[in-house]
């Protein structure tokens, strides 16, 4: 499987099963003024703020197309992080960043942090509850879902078509992009 198909599954799966805090985030936003999302102090500290970035980094990592720090991911999820979610999911979120920088996740090598992170997720489906959200699972969907609304992230992966013109199926060649508004057969 190439990172293309891993992203496009992952975006499928998380597309169906966004948790409700991210759903509330949705709301949330929605009702805020432009000023207000611009204005507000930051939650995170500069040592949370280049975990959370390397974390995204690590999730959609640089390769032949921009990753998650190339398209502004870690400015998203705070972003959302403070205007769309309520205090007990941002505790929850800083709570998940300090157990990292507990576990020295920024002086790890890659790989280090890759198994470090590969723990964490272990350790939240050991863990997982019903209707509980965890920081895991928050940053893989804050990841992804600043990704894939992010420009560079879209074209990236998509053959991106912002006014998408008349419905007209088209056979999509080995290696052509998917487009993102239908038209394949």
């Amino acid at each position: 499987m190439n990172r293309r198909e891993a992203l496009s599954r992952v975006s499928l799966m998380l597309g169906g099963t966004l948790s409700a805090p991210t759903l509330l985030a949705f709301d949330r936003w929605n009702q805020m003024t432009p000023e207000s999302r611009v204005n507000s102090p930051s939650i995170l500290n500069e040592e949370q703020r280049e975990i959370m970035a390397r974390v995204a980094e690590r999730i959609i990592p640089k390769t032949d197309t921009p990753g998650a720090i190339d398209v502004g991911v870690p400015a998203f999820i705070e972003l959302m992080l403070r205007e769309g979610y309520t205090k007990p999911v941002q505790d929850t979120f800083l709570t998940g960043l300090g157990d990292l920088a507990g576990k020295g996740f920024l002086t790890a090598s890659a790989d280090q942090q890759t198994t470090l992170l590969k723990q964490v997720e272990a350790q939240t489906l050991a863990n997982a509850k019903a209707g509980s959200v965890s920081f895991w699972q928050l940053i893989k969907e804050l990841t992804v879902w600043g990704y894939f609304t992010s420009e560079a992230g879209i074209k990236s992966s998509f053959d991106y078509q912002p006014i998408p013109g008349k419905f007209e199926a088209i056979k999509i060649r080995p290696g052509q992009k998917d487009f993102m508004y239908g038209n394949q057969v």
